[in-house]
């Protein structure tokens, strides 16, 4: 029974790929993001014939408050603390109210960049 052996070329070529491989998917410095909120803003009461159209205006109230702090600031995915609760009105129709605090994604910068500009490099 012959054995097979690898060239030592092949075996070099191979470790080396694995190396290169290693090297590319070592970890980078990254860059953080943070959310930044505003204070808690209410839509007030949004009253409509169905539960559906309800929520849908006490969002847009609140949209349109948020927007106060600037477009950013307007995303209810983004907002912290939400609440929008919704309740039958006496006779007919529902009553929603949206509260939660304006927020935004900034990208925190990198440390070498804060310290050139803290030390006015």
């Amino acid at each position: 029974m012959a054995s097979r052996r690898v060239p030592c070329v092949l075996a070099g070529a191979v470790v080396l790929a694995v190396v290169l491989a290693a090297l590319t998917a070592a970890p980078r410095p990254g860059f953080a993001a943070v959310r930044l909120c505003e204070e808690t803003v209410s839509s007030g009461i949004a009253a409509a014939p169905t539960e559906k159209e309800a929520r849908k205006e006490a969002l847009a109230a609140w949209r349109a408050k948020a927007l106060q702090h600037g477009e950013p600031y307007a995303s209810w995915r983004l907002a912290a603390g939400k609440l929008l609760k919704c309740l039958p009105r006496p006779g007919d129709g529902y009553e929603c109210v949206a509260r939660a605090s304006p927020c935004t994604i900034e990208q925190a910068p990198d440390r070498r960049e804060l310290r050139r500009k803290r030390i006015g490099v």
